[in-house]
């Protein structure tokens, strides 16, 4: 798989968020009951925790992949695998390939009649199975998912809504309900994201979210205020703590240098050494300090 652009500018030109969204609806639209145990997380969440559009909101990156989470009982039921794994030929999809170019059985990717490449993503959460580390999980079929520990926050922590798209392979438009991860649960996993693997992307997305979110930034700080003492609590306060150590400022360094702050900044703004544009990133970087500042005083 090609490696991700580090730029908003790159990653826009090369992004087809609409594609994606005709892939997730073709997905579901072939699931039959069993679409209900699948969850949307990573990129493609931004377009609906963020209501607003250009010029009212800032553009986001958008994506070029579908990042689902599923339960794991899909894997283990026999009749639900078997129909996961005749919906993605169906549709044309094959096998695609690891960061190392190794074809793994979690990714599985095709290209749209209009040439585009679309990568789905299977995630799930099976510390079971995998020992509560990221890896994929082992298979002896053609289907997998990749466990991400945590992700089934999103079972509990997600919102409906019902998307319009049209099917892959001119099959007409249909209309399927996306359950998709709230903000809570959506900054939690873009957190560990950012935390595990330093992708510019997933600070961006992470802080485009608690900066636009529909309700406001107040609205998202009382949502994380009382889901505290919920059954998610501890992953909560883990994510908290990893937006201290990426955004905030301590005794040693202030926020603005963080590396989070210079991840958004270099990814919206490019590392263009022109005087005007190292301006702007640096003030980018406070303002980004301050927001996620802001937001952790609960």
């Amino acid at each position: 798989m090609a490696t991700k652009p580090t730029t908003l500018e790159s990653y826009t030109a090369t992004s087809h968020t609409q594609d994606c969204e005709r892939v997730l609806v073709t997905l579901l639209r072939g699931l039959g009951p069993w679409k209900d145990s699948v969850y949307l997380v990573g990129g493609l969440v931004p377009r609906y925790l963020v209501e607003g559009r250009p010029p009212a909101v800032p553009p986001h990156a958008g994506t070029s992949d579908v990042d689902v989470v599923i339960d794991v009982t899909i894997l283990l039921e026999t009749e639900a695998y078997h129909t996961l794994e005749e919906n993605l030929k169906k549709m044309g999809f094959e096998r695609g390939e690891n960061d190392k170019h190794q074809k793994v059985a979690w990714r599985w990717q095709t290209h749209t009649d209009k040439g585009a490449l679309i990568v789905i993503d299977l995630l799930t959460d099976a510390p079971q199975l995998a020992g509560g580390k990221v890896g994929p999980l082992p298979t002896d079929g053609n289907v997998s998912a990749l466990n991400i520990p945590h992700s089934s926050i999103v079972f509990d922590m997600h919102e409906v809504r019902e998307v319009r798209a049209e099917l892959l392979g001119e099959n007409g438009v249909a209309v399927e309900k996306v359950r998709h991860a709230d903000l809570v649960s959506f900054t939690c996993l873009k957190a560990f994201a950012f935390d595990q693997r330093n992708e510019r992307k997933d600070a961006h997305d992470l802080v485009y979210c608690i900066e636009n979110w529909k309700a406001g930034l107040d609205a998202a700080k009382q949502m994380f205020r009382e889901r505290l003492d919920g059954p998610h609590g501890d992953v909560l306060r883990k994510c908290l703590d990893i937006l201290k150590a990426r955004f905030a400022g301590d005794a040693q360094t202030e926020g603005f240098a963080k590396d989070g702050c210079v991840a958004v900044a270099k990814f919206e703004l490019t590392e263009v050494d022109e005087p005007a544009i190292k301006e702007a990133r640096a003030l980018r970087q406070r303002v980004v300090a301050d927001l996620v500042e802001s937001f952790l005083r609960m």
